[in-house]
């Protein structure tokens, strides 16, 4: 009977392109609709039976694999970063390109298989771009490529690529984009929720810096969407929407001049860290103004990596940091490139089996408030269980991110033009025993912090979707019109609703 319902899905998707160029009139719903297949498969839903026909149609080296393949199905399983997100997929397809992409989502849908899509793994919450027994695992892990234009203006860099391998391939050209802060970070998530970088107070945010996207949507037609073509609307759709209309599976990318930085990795004794955070919230009043100035707080304590896209001996943008006296040097202040500072950041990322979660907040910038909530962080994971530990990372964003957010026809975040706080606090632990407590004193942090922040009249609603946990309304944080827009798009998109009906979970509409 498998065999049976295998070569009906098989037989039928004959009778389907494999692509969709985009055409040369306006889209529309009926126009980028497939035909109706001529078999219908009855798989019901079963993962089991829906993996021996993706078996079929994909004939790639690990284009389908089972739980039974052992190590090699495993090391599949192990990309996604947090341990967490390690789930048993009934089996993981690893399409090639966009065509194959397209195999895998029709067959999905007409076998109405729930599935997950996972690029570069590094979603901490279980379940988004990972599934159980119950469903397939999309692996975009071939979709790899890096390609200059011919005058070399954009790259088409591929979903799965990490940032460390794009600037990589980039940077020996003169060239980078705006993307990750961290080498092992993967490009498609990172794209989908906004995505911080150096060059955030100088060009906005990453997905501010697309031109085009490659989209596979529901029907397995695809499509290019861009600012100025007929598909402006997912273009747009896709700057906030996230995973809501389809499956990229390329994104064409601005290049800019790959100019050096002058980097200073500097660590100041804990005793200090409340004028360590009055100097961040200085800087963002002041030095942030500099738009070639960037910092990151590390992890570490009171430690910040002061950037300036210019090669320099100081910058007088960090006053702030220069004030506060004694410091311990991570590396001494040097003048280098992108790669020096992936080479530098790249250790913050754990491997093996440690398990990661965290959760997000926005606030409008005041030292205060700032030295408030890192109290109430620390309080709180003072109650984590043994072994485990908390990680407390402020982001400061400038006002210039909110307006650089309205180019080419603008984003859906909803951002207010005034500095502000994107927090990226986490939790690491190994014992899943533990999970449940950690996630409660989790949504516990951010609760007290909003409390906190709204009694100060400093709350912002954006929430930044790649640091959010796993009950933050992050859509809904983006306001009304945005959400209505969101909306629009996606049932014009997949009418049939399949990435809401079948994918697994993620920052999707059906969950507002």
């Amino acid at each position: 009977m498998a065999t049976i319902l295998r070569n009906a899905v098989l037989t039928a998707l004959t009778f389907l392109p494999t692509a969709q160029s985009v055409a040369k009139s306006p889209a529309s719903v009926d126009s980028m609709a497939a035909p109706v297949l001529r078999a219908q498969p009855d798989c019901g839903g079963d993962p089991v039976c829906t993996c021996k026909v993706l078996q079929d149609a994909l004939t790639g080296v690990n284009a389908t694999l089972l739980p039974s393949d052992g190590a090699t199905y495993q090391d599949f399983e192990d990309e996604n970063y947090s341990a967490a997100c390690r789930l048993p997929a009934a089996c993981i397809v690893n399409p090639r390109d966009a065509q194959e992409v397209s195999t895998v989502i029709r067959i999905l849908s007409q076998t109405e298989t729930k599935f997950a899509v996972r690029s570069g793994g590094h979603n901490y919450i279980p379940g988004f771009a990972s599934v159980d027994e119950g469903g397939v695992l999309i692996s975009l892990s071939s979709l790899n490529s890096t390609v200059l234009s011919e005058d070399k203006k954009t790259g088409k860099v591929g979903p799965a690529n990490r940032w460390q391998s794009v600037y990589e391939a980039l940077i020996p050209q003169g060239l980078t984009v705006v993307g990750g802060r961290v080498g092992p970070v993967g490009v498609g998530g990172l794209m989908l929720g906004g995505g911080l970088s150096y060059f955030a107070t100088q060009r906005g945010l990453a997905f501010d810096n697309v031109k085009s996207y490659e989209v596979v949507l529901a029907n397995g037609s695809i499509v290019t969407a861009s600012a100025d073509n007929q598909y402006s609307d997912l273009y747009k759709g896709l700057r906030g929407g996230a995973t809501n209309f389809g499956i990229v599976t390329n994104y064409e990318l601005y290049t800019y001049p790959a100019a050096n930085f002058y980097v200073d990795a500097r660590a100041y004794s804990p005793n200090k860290t409340v004028d360590f955070l009055h100097a961040v919230a200085e800087y963002q009043n002041q030095g942030q103004l500099d738009p070639l100035s960037s910092i990151q707080l590390l992890s570490t304590g009171p430690t910040v990596l002061l950037l300036y896209n210019k090669p320099v001996q100081q910058a007088e943008a960090f006053d702030a940091f220069y004030n506060l006296g004694t410091y311990q040097p991570i590396v001494s202040p040097y003048n280098g490139s992108l790669l020096d500072i992936m080479a530098l950041t790249g250790s913050r990322f754990s491997t093996g089996d440690v398990r990661t979660y965290g959760e997000t907040l926005t606030h409008k910038a005041d030292a205060d408030l700032m030295v408030e909530l890192y109290h109430i962080f620390t309080q709180e994971i003072a109650n984590l269980p043994s072994g485990a530990s908390g990680v407390w990372v402020p982001n400061p964003i400038a006002a210039s991110v909110a307006t650089a957010g309205k180019q080419n026809g603008g984003n859906l975040l909803g951002l207010q033009e005034v500095p502000q706080q994107w927090y990226e606090w986490f939790v690491t632990w190994t014992d899943p025993a533990q999970d449940q407590a950690i996630w409660n004193i989790s949504q516990r942090i951010t609760q007290r912090c909003t409390d906190a922040a709204k009694a100060k009249n400093l709350l912002l609603p954006y929430l930044f979707m790649n640091t959010a946990g796993m009950e933050q309304d992050v859509l809904g944080s983006f306001g009304a019109q945005n959400v209505a827009f969101i909306e629009a798009v996606a049932a014009k998109y997949d009418p049939g609703k399949v990435f809401q009906r079948l994918q697994n979970n993620g920052f999707l509409i059906r969950n507002l």
